[in-house]
């Protein structure tokens, strides 16, 4: 099966990238969103849940997988959105957050807190 741009889709918001030259430029954006298309979030290698997120064992690491980037193994992933494809990144986020906020609540005992002066002054 030839790939042609009109298969795939924007790795951000899911638009059907239409009339992009095959294969992508470095440059190609969404025209809808202006996100960059080379990216690794769009990659058939990209995956979250390895330590180097590539399945590619040759590919050079790349610190900001949501930005174009000149890796010779991309090879876009068709029908493919961040809707369709969660990434274990954002769950582990959420899962700090989530922690932190707990923390957060546990701390609130209701006291109110003391000022310096008080919990230091010389009798």
């Amino acid at each position: 099966m030839e790939l042609k741009s009109n298969n795939l889709v924007c790795w951000k918001c899911g638009t059907p990238v239409v009339d992009e030259p095959m294969p992508l430029s470095t440059y190609a954006a969404c025209r809808t969103c202006r996100a960059s298309l080379h990216v690794c979030r769009l990659c058939q290698f990209d995956n979250a849940r390895l330590r180097a997120d590539c399945n590619e064992p040759r590919a050079e690491s790349v610190s900001d997988r949501d930005k174009a980037n000149f890796c010779d193994w991309f090879k876009p992933q068709v029908g493919l959105s961040a809707i369709e494809r969660p990434h274990q990144r954002d769950d582990e986020r959420e899962q700090l957050a989530s922690l932190f906020s707990s923390v957060d609540k546990s701390a609130d005992t209701g006291e109110s807190p003391q000022t310096l002066d008080e919990l230091f002054k010389k009798d």
